[in-house]
């Protein structure tokens, strides 16, 4: 990746200031890895993860922030699944709306009443988004994990960046866009009510953060148009033309992958949009989703 040397210093990037940042840049650089099927992991056994895969898979996630899996079927593929993502640290759930007892909810085309009017829950396209963009703050999804139980006969290809990569890529060209999208109140997720109630608060932050626990840029942010404030700024305004701009071409750090039946992932909340998809009466879409507060455990 193209650098440029000595980024212009601004007030918002002193959280992560530049020799700190320039340490991390290069190793991230060094360890970083552009082909998807490098980070494949064939897992033996779900129940008891041996310690090389463990490693493998956290060792993707330190380099990429998401490792493949690749789970032979069995018959209890939401135990397999919960009891993967609990060996890798991630058992704090998030409590959205249509998660189940054990961290689980089934993503698939749906009429159910609690999931209908969902885009995750319908066959539409997703834009580009990281996960629970919506909580608060103190309550950020940290990783999820994806488990493809069918594929669609057509569509449904996942695209990914990692966000510590865009971060690199706009702080070395030009850094007032990370300044921007770094202020405090840049976006806005207006309350949620039902029947006159509020059932969400307001979510307001940054898009662009430093994590306090593993001292590494994260993301909150969301493509979508409706219900969606943006700090009324000329800089705020441009970094969000040049950032939209960005996701919508293809670099060397976007990657698509179709998740086959037996296939996973697990991810530190990499940003990611979903394809449109058909389904036919022999092949339906349908994966299990985990989403956790903590990062996949490196140590």
């Amino acid at each position: 990746m193209e650098r440029r040397k000595k980024p212009k210093e601004q007030s918002m990037l002193e959280t992560f200031q530049q020799q700190q940042y320039e340490t991390w840049r290069d190793e991230k650089l060094a360890n970083y890895r552009s082909k998807p099927e490098s980070l494949f992991i064939e897992i033996n056994n779900p129940l008891q993860l041996s310690s090389a895969e463990k490693k493998a898979i956290a060792d993707n996630c330190r380099s990429n922030n998401l490792s493949f899996i690749k789970v032979k079927p069995n018959d209890d593929t939401r135990g397999s699944i919960h009891s993967i993502n609990a060996q890798l640290g991630l058992v704090d759930f998030d409590q959205h709306l249509c998660v189940e007892d054990d961290g689980l909810v089934v993503i698939e085309d749906t009429n159910t009443p609690k999931k209908v009017g969902y885009v995750p829950y319908s066959n539409k396209a997703l834009n580009w988004h990281t996960d629970g963009y919506y909580n608060p703050m103190n309550a950020l999804v940290g990783a999820f994990s994806l488990y493809c139980i069918e594929s669609a006969s057509k569509g449904g290809n996942n695209h990914w960046i990692d966000p510590e990569m865009l971060y690199i890529h706009f702080r070395e060209r030009n850094p007032d866009i990370i300044c921007a999208l770094s202020q405090p109140a840049a976006l806005t997720i207006p309350e949620r009510r039902e029947d006159d109630k509020i059932v969400r608060e307001a979510s307001i932050g940054p898009v662009f953060f430093i994590d306090k626990a593993s001292q590494k840029p994260k993301m909150r942010f969301t493509q979508r148009k409706r219900n969606i404030h943006w700090l009324d700024s000329g800089e705020i305004s441009d970094a969000l033309c040049a950032l939209n701009d960005f996701l919508d071409s293809d670099t060397e750090i976007h990657h698509m992958y179709k998740l086959a039946a037996g296939e996973g992932l697990v991810c530190n909340n990499v940003l990611h949009n979903r394809s449109a998809f058909i389904d036919s009466n022999q092949q339906k879409r349908k994966l299990l989703r985990g989403r956790y507060k903590n990062s996949v455990s490196c140590n």
